[in-house]
């Protein structure tokens, strides 16, 4: 099994990595680590790419924080689901959360990422129907 830690920092002129991040996952353990120097939005993150790239099945990706794994829940369940799909392993510091141990916690993230989707389906369905003067609510009795 191999350990490989991963952190995001926002793009401020100077700042180029962070030393306390990276003490943080090497005292976890982390074999590696891999960084990206991007706001939390971005799409193009070569640093997690090449994380995800060093794993092995049962491997094991670290991060500091949810917030520095992901800018977003979209994107926090994308790379759940890419980890799920390669039998990797998710350990986040603060909150404490280890897939190892609790490997239902994979199974609670997709449940999130079904009900994420029919969020939006369910946005959309009701904004057509407020811009066509439909009635959102039923009537009353």
């Amino acid at each position: 099994m191999n350990f490989v830690g991963y952190y995001r920092l926002p793009p401020v002129r100077g700042v180029y990595f962070s030393p306390a991040q990276e003490e943080r996952l090497l005292l976890l353990g982390c074999e590696e680590v891999f960084s990206d120097r991007c706001l939390a939005g971005a799409v193009l993150r070569t640093g997690l790419e090449r994380a995800l790239a060093a794993l092995v099945p049962g491997g094991v990706l670290a991060v500091p924080s949810l917030h520095a794994l992901a800018g977003s829940m979209v994107d926090l369940l994308d790379v759940i689901q890419q980890l799920k799909a390669r039998d990797l392993h998710l350990v986040v510091v603060q909150p404490a959360i280890d897939t190892r141990t609790d490997p239902g916690l994979f199974e609670a993230w997709q449940t999130l990422a079904t009900f994420n989707g029919e969020r939006a389906m369910v946005r959309s369905a009701e904004a057509s129907m407020v811009a066509r003067g439909l009635p959102t609510t039923a009537p009353e009795a």
